[in-house]
Formats: structure tokens, C-alpha cells, sequence
């Protein structure tokens, strides 16, 4: 190296103390890694010349390729690891420092360790500053710790100051978190402080902050001569107490992750809880209930705070903690520690032409910004390792000149710390990757995000949309490109993924969205007074159960509570919540072993107590998991002598409302006979039991039953001694408060009739044999129709398609020939038959080909599948088959014949009443076509904006319309059927089919995005059908087209949907329609408004 020039070199930092303590790293900085220009000289030792570095400011260095002692002058020894790069030209020095040599760690006794630790807490005596940044627009006018990291920062000290509850701190990414923690440890200088994080990579990311206490010093916000922490990254698990106590005695500060802490044996935990002071958590959304409870058992008595971008953890569940700051998205964008993010996105419903075209946007995207001076990175989001590597092939081939990097947790931690400093030198501009850059990864150049897997949750979606609108001057605005068709996208982040969203507008609304209901939630929670230690309220999710009293008290009194318990241990509470007037505590009680007469051995029983005063209606609920008593004490101590439990018939006013009610259980007992107090029924057998309650010496006792309630599927249970339950689970403790409104409603209304109640349960019948009804329609199980259209396949003679194209049609519409069903896809059909024999049904295949059914990884054939999980063959009586049970409505239900003056009746000359479809080409002659037409003809684009033809296998109507009117979502399906003769008359054949295919529609009801789905699979499978046939598109949209479907969708979950279901049957005269039509119709229409609140329209001839 030529002397007497000057050149900037790069030298790596320089360490006090540093060493490993089994296999773990420990580290106190003095100088961090520099890079600056020097005056270059030389230096001559034993007839060997080195160069020699010259700083303005310092000591010499002397770059050496040996160890070696320098004695004759104060100079530090720097000995060079690429040597021959060195001597090459490069600029940028590995090694390690040989003087000044930092002290050995592992070589300290722990006596001397404690002491270096001290040392540095001793040093921070009035070392830090509350400095706050001051700004004049963008330009920085005083530096400081910015407002919100002083704000979070008051907000912990405060919260310390007057509670042990572990304190919670919402930061956007990107606006400072770690510099808070760095705050907090410099003004409380705690004894030890411990901190959590997800990952390993977080863990040494935010390990080297500690080491370098951040932008402290910069700032003004740490003294300048205050000491570093001696900083510990606890990598692996200590194995003993004496380890803990090895590693962690010498340190300020231990950052380790919750896999190594969480999975520490007991003993280990409890001393590294001994030893730490304080505990921090970063990105605490990660933190699993069971994991971070287990753990943080150990620090009860210790300051907890848990840093967060949003309020709920990964699995939608609230991130545990008072909430002490909460800094919005929205003030973050406004005062510029969020940037700008621009959308860019794709529209393909094809995974692989979706990943194509991310891709291909992605390169073009980089390419602009480099055009504009922009040194930007791209980063390839996937959701798994296979995913990543067919991800990856794309970009090799797109853009090999940007040399894409492939990162996931199968390679080995050294290819991943090369790779990404590959990344970070720019030798890699783009890196395709499953989870490895979210978890607090800090390179601001990336700025490029393409996602070709989207995030299911939105507090991942903020956590990851935070790397990328980090802010420095020298780069431009960040870019996320997505596919907007992708079905993955969750319900709460489809409002990102639509065409023309704005990102910068949406997650801050979502964001503030997921805050507030987080904020109500915590107000419920933090209303309660004195709130136990040893269990977080957010962490309660009580069955939907209560035994209901009726109260006369103007004043409740939950300070009377535990007295009435008597001797039972109280382990938690009583904590009380005045403002809605909610009683919880937890009781530990001890009984004897059910398997002997052993004094000594006893089980121990936790139970949940919950009560709750509804001052409007004048009634006590109270909950427990202790279901042995009605705790009736509890209720007078609480709400005075006067509280009557409310038991006997009333208790089953609970059911009303509940429309196609089914008792899966039935208690009754005898009032006359001792000898036969109790009978529990089920199944079939509740069908002679029933009628048998109804008698004056027989009376419910309990019961169990599932029907329909304002359109949804849901459960009731009750017993004749107060109890009333449900199958649901309370998502949290103000849940259950608005469950014992809905019940306490109904228990409290005189007018409801327990009697009229149950005349209208149906009752289920055991068969083995053929029922003489008509079946009208046969549906699939309930447990497929739960999942995604595109999660299921179906497979006839060699060719799958997807459960959107698939269709199950009766063939047969009599009550005594065999019932046979047919598979019907675009391409081919499979014919069924139903057996019955007193094992039960099977269902086989007739004739050449048989269907096979493919869910997940498991593929079974149709009488497999059916058997497991059978499907319901509804008849024309308004009953249903499932598997050998047979449902029967009873003879006394509210049914009645449709009103003959409701039918509508159009003109349908020029209508081949044989031709149903309209097909591609658009048979000007259908029944179909006719419809369309007076449809397009009679109703505005504003009512409709989408009229769609959804005929052909797996339809959902023939046509459906779609509008919104004064804040619904109006959806109207035309169920078209031909007729089985030229003319119009009496046929009730003509009705079976549609009536059935209407009755179908109810699936619809609880499911709209996912007909919006299905909409959009359709027209994209007939474009693609039909290119591949060479025939040019002919699009199902009758009205609109994909753009207006979406932004109905969009609109769809913020409006109540309002179906009518239409049947159009040109065969019927409604002049000549007979009462057994009517009667058909009027069951047809009885359906659909007790499952689902459906009216039925029918349009016929005259």
C-alpha cells in the first residue's frame, strides 16, 4: 500500500469485553465499526513494512497479516483476515483487533463479572436526557427522540408507577420501538433486563442495538462519556441454574428468543427470572398465549412491557397488557416516519400466470426506480419453502443480472447471513423469501414488495407493510404489487387488495380499526377494579352459559359475594366491573379421588365464576365452570333475598325464534313415578319421547337442539332448573354479557308459548328402508359445503374439475322407485343410486363411470365420502334424509299452500318451452333468454349493475342479479326450468327439479364473498373453456362486468344482504295450478324463510 496517500477504509467495530459462555456470545462495545478517510504511511518492524493507518483524531492503526506486538510507540494493531484483498485495493478490512485487546468474558469470575456490570449501571447515574426532536416541516431543527418514542417512553414510566400489570406499546414499524427500549434501559437502569423476540435473526438484530445503545448518543439523549451495556445473545438454552447464572451474572442486558427461554426447563426459567429486573418483548404479536403465559408466570412481580405494531397477536387473539401507549398510523404518515406506498396491482385468477406477472412488474418496477437514482431492493414474499423455490425460478430466468437470492429457514444460518450481505452490498437486488425479513429486519432499501402470497392477518400485513416505507432522504416511495384476485386474501384485508386501493389511506383505517375495537375491549377489561395477577382477563373466553334470576334489588352487592362462598379458597379476585356491572373471580377447590377411599390424594379443581346484574331487566346472570349448583346463595348474597331463580317451563322460552328446530337430546321426568324419575332420549328415540312430554305426568327436564335463528345456523340448550346454554364459546368477557341480554329477553317476554314452541320441532325417525316421499333435491355434506369451491375436486373418467362445476341433480321424482342422483360437470356425468338396509345407506355407481372425490390429500371415492359424511336429500313434505335419519316436519307446522295471487304471470310467445338454457350462442327462443331480456329491459343499471348468467353444472341460479338499494345488498336468483309439455298446464313434475334447485339457494345466504368467488371462477372458467376450443369469449355478464362485480364485493361486507329467490317454470298455468303444486310451493318457500329469511317469487304462465 503506497504511503503518503490518503484513502477511506472500512474497519469492523472494536469490543471492552467480549467472549462465548457455553456457546453463547457476550460483548460490551467501545468503538463501533468505522468508516473514514486516513492518511496512509508505513511502518518498519524486524525489516517487515506495514502500512499504517492515520485518523485525524486518535491513535495510529497499523495493519499487520500476523499477530504481532508493537511496543516502541502507542499504536493499535489491527490484524488483517483478507490479507491479499487488502494488498489488491480493497478498502473494506476483516479481522480482529490485536491491541487494544478486549478483555476475555468467559475468563471473568463471576465476581468480576457482577462488577464490569456495575460499572456500566454506575455510569448511567444521570446520563440520560428526555430530548425531544423538534422539526420545522421535514427538516430536523433539533435533534431528540422523536414524540412518539417520548410519549411511549412517559406512558411505561407512568403505568409503573402505579401498576405491576404488564404495560403494552403500539408503535407502527419504522417509527422507533427499539430506541424506546434503549431509552427505558437508560433512564430506569434496571439490574438486568431480559428481551424476548420471534426470531434469531431479530434476536441478533436487536442485540447489536443494546450493543450500541442506537441513536442515544447522536441524539442527545445519552450522555456522551455514559458507558455501554455489556450486551448477552442467549442462542442456546442453558441447561442448569449454574449456567443462568454464568451467562447472565456479567450482563446489562440478555436478548434471547421465546424458543430458547420458553422451552428452558423449570428451574432454568425461575433463575433467569431471579436474575432479570425487567423483561421486555418485542413483537409481541408473535408471542403464542400458552408459550408467553407459561413464561411470564415467572416475572409476576417484575416490570413487564410488551412493543408491538398491533394490538392482536398472529392468531387473532389480543396481545395481553394494559395498552399505555398507542401511537396511530395515521399521526405516524402526517409526521413522516411512515412513507408513502404505492399500489401496483395484478389481476389473474391463475396462481401460476399470477406469479408470472407479480414478477414481471416487480423487475419493471426496479428498473424505474433505478432510472430515477433510486437504489431499491425487491423482496419476493411466499408462504412456504416450495412456494419460494417455484418463485424463485421465475425471477432466475427474468432477471438473472440481479442475481435473486432465495432465503428460508432450510438453509443454514451461514448461507443466510451471506446471502443477505450479498443483499446489502447490492450484489443481489432482489431476494425471494418465506418470513425471513419481517420480524423487525432493517435495510430501508428494500422498498419493493412483491407479495405473491398474501398475509391472513392484519397485524402480520402492518408488521411486514412496515419494512418497506422506512424513511431516508435518498429514497423514493415504497411499491407493493399483489394480485387482487387472490382468494387467499382475508375478510379483513380485502379492501388492500382491490384494483385501485390506496394503501397509505386503507392500512392506516385498518389499523385505527383493529385499535379501537382493541380499545373497547380494553375498556370493558380495564373497568374491572383490582384485577388478579396470576390471570389476564383478555385471556377468559367463558361458555355461553348462565343460570338466570330474577332480581328485585334497586342496588347489587358483589361485596357480599365470597362470604357466601363459605369455606371455598378463593385463588383469584374477586375483581369487580361497576360500570357494567360484571362480578368475576376464580375459585381452587379440592375433592376427593372418585377411584378410592384415599385421604391423602385429592383433585384439584379450578373454577371461573362470572356474574353479571342487568339493571334494565332486572335480572342476575350468573356463570361458572362449577356446574353442581345453581349457586342460588351466591344470587341472594349478591342481589338480596328476593332473587328467584328462573326455572320450569319458562326456562324454554329460550328456544323461540328458532325456526327448523331438532333436538339432539331429550331429559324428561316422571311426576308420578318414583321408580322412573329420569329418561334421557336421543337421536330417533326423541320421537316418541316428545309427544310423550307433552302428557301431564311427564315433564322436560333438559334438552339440547339446533335450528335457525334470523338466517344462522345455532345451538340452545336448557334445563328445566335455570340453566340455559349454547355450543358457543365467548370470544371475550363483554361477549358473554350481550349473549345474557339476548336470552334474558326472551326468558322476560309473557307472550312467548312454550307449547307452540315445540309443535313445530322436527323430529328425527330411524329408517332402513325407502321413505315414500319425493325427493326433491339431494345436497351435498354441510362439512363441504364449509370449505372453499376451489378446495375440493371432483374427478369422473379421468378429468377433475373444481366443486364451482360440479352439480349433484335427482333423476327420479317418485316415492317408490329407487332414489337415484346423478354427478353432473361440464363434461361428464356419473349416475348414483341409494340403497337402504338396516346397516345403513350406500351410495353406488350405475352405469360406466363413478366419481372420485379429492379434499386436502385424501382421495376417496363418492360412496366413501357419502357414507362418512352422507348427504341431505330433501323431499317434498319439507323433511330431509341424513344418512339413516329421517327428519319429519310435524303435521301441525306453520306450512300453508302459496298463495295462488302471488304468482306472476308473463307472456312467453315465441318461447320454445322446451329449451331452458340459452347456451353460449344465445338461443333466442330459451326460457332463459326471455328472462335476461325482461330483466335488462324492466330494471336500471343503478338496480342492478350485475346481471349474470350462471347457468350450467354447479350454478348457483340461472341468473343472478346483484344491486345495492337503501343500504342492502339486493341478490335475486331466477331458477329457470322447462317444461314437460309445448303448453302451459297443471304438471307438478315441471315443479320437483326447480323447486328442489331453490331450495339450494339457502347456502348462499351465509356465504356472499364467497359467491362473489364463485361469480368470478365462472367467467373465468368459460373464457378459458373457450379459448381452448379456439371460439372467441362470450362472457356471462348479461350487465356489468368483472370491475363492477368487484366493487360490489367490496361494498358487500359493509351491507346487509337481502335475497329473493325466483322460480320460473312457463309448463305452470296459474289458472290451472292444483292445491298439490301450491302445497309444493308453499314448503319450498317455508324453507328457504326458516333457514335463511328468503321470500319466494314465482313466475309462470297464465
Amino acid at each position: 500500500m503506497p504511503a503518503g496517500t490518503n484513502r477511506a477504509f472500512k474497519l469492523p467495530a472494536r469490543y471492552s469485553i467480549e467472549g462465548r459462555v457455553h456457546k453463547n456470545a457476550i460483548k460490551q462495545l467501545n468503538r463501533a465499526a468505522i468508516h473514514e478517510e486516513f492518511a496512509v504511511g508505513s511502518k518498519t518492524i524486524k525489516r517487515s513494512s506495514y502500512t499504517v493507518l492515520h485518523p485525524d483524531e486518535g491513535a495510529s492503526i497499523l495493519i499487520a497479516d500476523r499477530r504481532l506486538t508493537v511496543t516502541d510507540e502507542p499504536i493499535d494493531v489491527f490484524r488483517c483476515r483478507n490479507w491479499d484483498a487488502f494488498v489488491g485495493g480493497s478498502s473494506e478490512l476483516e479481522g480482529e483487533w490485536l491491541t487494544p485487546a478486549p478483555t476475555r468474558f468467559d475468563l471473568l469470575s463471576l465476581s468480576q463479572a457482577s462488577e464490569a456490570r456495575n460499572a456500566v449501571l454506575n455510569g448511567w447515574r444521570g446520563a440520560f436526557e428526555f430530548r425531544e426532536e423538534k422539526r420545522d416541516g421535514d427538516r430536523v431543527i433539533e435533534t431528540g427522540l422523536r414524540p412518539p418514542q417520548i410519549g411511549a417512553l412517559f406512558g411505561v414510566l407512568s403505568h409503573w408507577k402505579t401498576s405491576s400489570l404488564p404495560a403494552t406499546v403500539v408503535m407502527p414499524t419504522g417509527t422507533g420501538k427499539t430506541e424506546t427500549m434503549l431509552a427505558l434501559l437508560a433512564r430506569e437502569r434496571p439490574s438486568r433486563l431480559l428481551v424476548i423476540v420471534p426470531t434469531g435473526a431479530l434476536r441478533d438484530q436487536i442485540g447489536d442495538k443494546f450493543v450500541s445503545m442506537g441513536l442515544l448518543k447522536e441524539l442527545g439523549a445519552l450522555r456522551e462519556d455514559a458507558p455501554l451495556p455489556i450486551v448477552g445473545l442467549l442462542e442456546h438454552k442453558p441447561k442448569t441454574a449454574e449456567e443462568v447464572d454464568a451467562i447472565f451474572m456479567g450482563c446489562n442486558v440478555v436478548v434471547t428468543t421465546m424458543a430458547v427461554a420458553g422451552q428452558s426447563t423449570e428451574a432454568v426459567q425461575r433463575r433467569m427470572a431471579e436474575l432479570c429486573s425487567h423483561l421486555f418483548i418485542d413483537e409481541a404479536h408473535h408471542i403464542s398465549a400458552r408459550t408467553w403465559e407459561a413464561f411470564r408466570g415467572h416475572f409476576a412481580d417484575r416490570p413487564v412491557v410488551q412493543f408491538t405494531a398491533t394490538p392482536f397477536r398472529n392468531d387473532g387473539k389480543h396481545v395481553d397488557g394494559k395498552v399505555v401507549f398507542n401511537y396511530p398510523l395515521r399521526k405516524a404518515q402526517a409526521e413522516g416516519y411512515f412513507k408513502e406506498i404505492r399500489f401496483a396491482p395484478v389481476d389473474e385468477l391463475d396462481q401460476v400466470e399470477a406469479d408470472q406477472a407479480i414478477a414481471i412488474a416487480a423487475v419493471a418496477q426496479l428498473a424505474s426506480d433505478a432510472a430515477a437514482g433510486f437504489n431499491h431492493l425487491v423482496m419476493a414474499r411466499c408462504s412456504d419453502i416450495k412456494r419460494a423455490e417455484q418463485v424463485h425460478a421465475y425471477y432466475a430466468a427474468l432477471a438473472p443480472e440481479h442475481a435473486p437470492l432465495l432465503l428460508h429457514n432450510g438453509i443454514s444460518a451461514g448461507e443466510a447471513r451471506d446471502g443477505l450481505a450479498r443483499l446489502r452490498r447490492g450484489d443481489a437486488r432482489i431476494v425471494v423469501c418465506v418470513d425471513m425479513l419481517g420480524e423487525g429486519f432493517d435495510l430501508p432499501e428494500l422498498k419493493i414488495a412483491a407479495i405473491h402470497d398474501p398475509h391472513k392477518s392484519l397485524a402480520i400485513t402492518l408488521q411486514f407493510t412496515g419494512r418497506f416505507t422506512r424513511f431516508r432522504s435518498d429514497l423514493g416511495e415504497a411499491t407493493m404489487i399483489a394480485n387482487i384476485a387472490d382468494p387467499g386474501v382475508g375478510e379483513a384485508l380485502q379492501d388492500l387488495y382491490a384494483e385501485d386501493a390506496d394503501w397509505n389511506v386503507l392500512l392506516r383505517d385498518l389499523s385505527e380499526g383493529a385499535n379501537t375495537r382493541q380499545a373497547r375491549r380494553s375498556d370493558f377489561i380495564d373497568a374491572f377494579q383490582d384485577a388478579p395477577d396470576v390471570v389476564s382477563l383478555r385471556n377468559i373466553f367463558p361458555k355461553m352459559s348462565a343460570v338466570v334470576f330474577r332480581t328485585g334489588t334497586r342496588r347489587w352487592r358483589p361485596d357480599r359475594a365470597i362470604a357466601a362462598m363459605g369455606s371455598t379458597e378463593i385463588y383469584a379476585g374477586p375483581t369487580v366491573n361497576e360500570r357494567n356491572k360484571v362480578l368475576l373471580f376464580i375459585t381452587r377447590e379440592h375433592d376427593a379421588v372418585s377411584w378410592g377411599d384415599v385421604r391423602d390424594i385429592r383433585n384439584t379443581e379450578w373454577h371461573l365464576y362470572l356474574v353479571h346484574w342487568d339493571e334494565e331487566q332486572g335480572l342476575l346472570y350468573i356463570n361458572s365452570s362449577n356446574n353442581s349448583s345453581m349457586h342460588e346463595d351466591l344470587a341472594k348474597a349478591v342481589a338480596g333475598d328476593d332473587a328467584a331463580i328462573l326455572k320450569g317451563e319458562l326456562v324454554f322460552r329460550s328456544l323461540h325464534n328458532v325456526n327448523r328446530l331438532v333436538l339432539t337430546n331429550l331429559g324428561l321426568s316422571d311426576v308420578i313415578n318414583d321408580r322412573l324419575r329420569f329418561s334421557l332420549h336421543v337421536g330417533p328415540d326423541i320421537t316418541d319421547a316428545l309427544p310423550e312430554a307433552m302428557r301431564t305426568n311427564k315433564r322436560k327436564s333438559n334438552l339440547f337442539a339446533h335450528g335457525y335463528e334470523d338466517g344462522a345456523r345455532v345451538t340452545v340448550g336448557c334445563s328445566q332448573k335455570g340453566r340455559v346454554w349454547s355450543m358457543m364459546t365467548a370470544e371475550d368477557l363483554a361477549s358473554w354479557v350481550e349473549w345474557c341480554h339476548a336470552v334474558g329477553a326472551k326468558l322476560r317476554d309473557e307472550t312467548i308459548s312454550t307449547r307452540d314452541v315445540f309443535t313445530n320441532v322436527i323430529l328425527p325417525v330411524e329408517i332402513s328402508e325407502r321413505p315414500a316421499l319425493i325427493p326433491l333435491l339431494i345436497d351435498w355434506p354441510e362439512e363441504f359445503l364449509k370449505r372453499a369451491e376451489d378446495a375440493i375436486t371432483i374427478t369422473i373418467d379421468g378429468e377433475s374439475v373444481l366443486f364451482f362445476d360440479v352439480e349433484l341433480q335427482v333423476l327420479d321424482f317418485t316415492t317408490d322407485t329407487p332414489i337415484r342422483f346423478r354427478v353432473v360437470t361440464p363434461n361428464k356425468i356419473a349416475d348414483y343410486i341409494v340403497r337402504f338396509a338396516p346397516d345403513g345407506l350406500s351410495y353406488e355407481p350405475q352405469g360406466a363411470f363413478a366419481a372420485d372425490i379429492t379434499i386436502g390429500r385424501t382421495t376417496r371415492s363418492l360412496g366413501d365420502w357419502f357414507r362418512r359424511e352422507p348427504p341431505a336429500i330433501r323431499f317434498d313434505n319439507g323433511g330431509y334424509l341424513e344418512g339413516t335419519e329421517l327428519f319429519v316436519p310435524p303435521i301441525g307446522a306453520a306450512r300453508k299452500p302459496f298463495d295462488r295471487d302471488r304468482i306472476v304471470e308473463w307472456d312467453w310467445a315465441g318461447v320454445d318451452l322446451a329449451k331452458e338454457s340459452q347456451r353460449v350462442e344465445k338461443r333466442p327462443d330459451s326460457i332463459q333468454r326471455r328472462v335476461l331480456d325482461r330483466l335488462l329491459a324492466t330494471t336500471t343499471e343503478d338496480e342492478f349493475p350485475i346481471i349474470f348468467d350462471d347457468d350450467d353444472a354447479g350454478e348457483a341460479a340461472d341468473i343472478v342479479c346483484i344491486g345495492v338499494r337503501d343500504g342492502r345488498l339486493v341478490i335475486h336468483f331466477y331458477h329457470c326450468k322447462f317444461a314437460g309439455s309445448p303448453s302451459a298446464g297443471a304438471r307438478v313434475d315441471d315443479l320437483y327439479a326447480v323447486c328442489g334447485q331453490a331450495q339450494r339457494s339457502t347456502h348462499w345466504r351465509s356465504a356472499v364473498p364467497e359467491l362473489f368467488k364463485h361469480l368470478r371462477r365462472r367467467e373465468d372458467g368459460r373464457r378459458a373453456k373457450l379459448a381452448a376450443a379456439g371460439i372467441n369469449h362470450v362472457s356471462r355478464f348479461e350487465r356489468g362486468d368483472l370491475r363492477g362485480l368487484r366493487d360490489l364485493g367490496k361494498q358487500a361486507k359493509l351491507l346487509l344482504p337481502e335475497f329473493k329467490v325466483f322460480i320460473v317454470q312457463p309448463g305452470l298455468s296459474k289458472k290451472a295450478l292444483l292445491n298439490r303444486q301450491l302445497d309444493l310451493l308453499g314448503a319450498t318457500e317455508l324453507y328457504l324463510m326458516d333457514t335463511a329469511a328468503i321470500p319466494l317469487g314465482v313466475i309462470a304462465s297464465e
